[in-house]
């Protein structure tokens, strides 16, 4: 673990070399995790490199050899948490507009919920963020943190069950909008879902789910991964009238610019209706972002 951690802090010191060295000292202490490696995003400009495909061989065969027990998976049902920003001033007897959010790889719904308050919607708007199901237990652990995760990479589950971990957590997103729903004090209208970077991707995975629960999508800096079949559910999009606006660092170094390029793309040629925002900045909103997020929201459910 030791040795993994200051190849993860070489890595992102752009000092390959050194970070790879770090992880040959993991692979010959016997480090088993390959998934994490193979995964965790501070190793990205890595995995192109000759050696680290040949020390990620030598984790796999600590993996086989240390798992004396096999694995095998299931899926399980449990209770998972959600988050609430009430509003100011906030009045039991009124109803709200309410909206939905989900938040990055390794962050928790605090993350968003704060940057909500930015919005300037306090007054109408009632925010829920679903902690994401899974914990991040490195992350967790070395941050003393919360860090948590909707794809479970800590698992170590094959890429075979991927698209069944996806469905999953797009289910347990969906449960907790119809719980918001149900049992707070909001308008009947459907509400506006809003994701950030891997929430981005899931706020698409949950619309082109579940399109009848919502009205509107907000994706930030969101990432797209082939296995949550985003592009072959687009038509219901079209279908169920639903509007995205998708928002973008051009200097994103974490999800490339050109992720959401593509994805209008898609949505253009399934006739989906959807706005491209390219904002000058990296991989968080804005000030002007925020701003039109903002008006976004106000303009789909006629709030002041």
């Amino acid at each position: 673990e030791a040795y993994t951690q200051l190849a993860r802090a070489y890595a992102r010191m752009n000092q390959n070399e050194k970070g790879l060295a770090m992880l040959d000292s993991a692979a010959e202490a016997g480090y088993s995790n390959v998934y994490m490696i193979n995964n965790d995003s501070d190793f990205r400009n890595m995995r192109i490199l000759k050696d680290f495909q040949r020390i990620l061989k030598i984790f796999q065969r600590n993996y086989e050899n240390f798992n004396e027990f096999p694995v095998r998976f299931a899926p399980q049902k449990r209770w998972g948490r959600y988050r609430v920003l009430y509003p100011n001033n906030f009045d039991e007897a009124k109803k709200y507009q309410l909206v939905v959010m989900f938040h990055g790889n390794g962050q928790d719904p605090g993350v968003m919920l704060r940057w909500a308050k930015q919005l300037n919607l306090s007054n109408e708007v009632l925010f829920v963020c679903p902690e994401a199901p899974y914990v991040k237990m490195r992350e967790t652990i070395y941050s003393q943190q919360m860090r948590l995760s909707a794809t479970g990479e800590d698992l170590g589950y094959s890429d075979s069950l991927r698209p069944d971990v996806i469905a999953t957590s797009a289910e347990w997103y969906a449960s907790v909008i119809d719980d918001a729903m149900a049992e707070l004090p909001v308008k009947n209208n459907l509400p506006v879902i809003i994701g950030f970077s891997q929430g981005g991707f899931y706020a698409s995975v949950v619309a082109t789910r579940y399109p009848q629960k919502i009205s509107s999508v907000i994706v930030i800096c969101g990432s797209m991964y082939q296995e949550g079949r985003v592009t072959q559910r687009l038509n219901l999009l079209r279908q169920y009238g639903i509007d995205l606006l998708v928002m973008h660092g051009t200097e994103d170094e974490v999800v490339p610019y050109q992720t959401a390029v593509l994805y209008t793309n898609a949505l253009k040629n399934e006739d989906v209706q959807h706005t491209l925002y390219p904002f000058k900045g990296g991989h968080w909103p804005t000030t002007e972002a925020t701003r039109k997020a903002a008006d976004w929201i106000k303009q789909h459910t006629g709030i002041r």
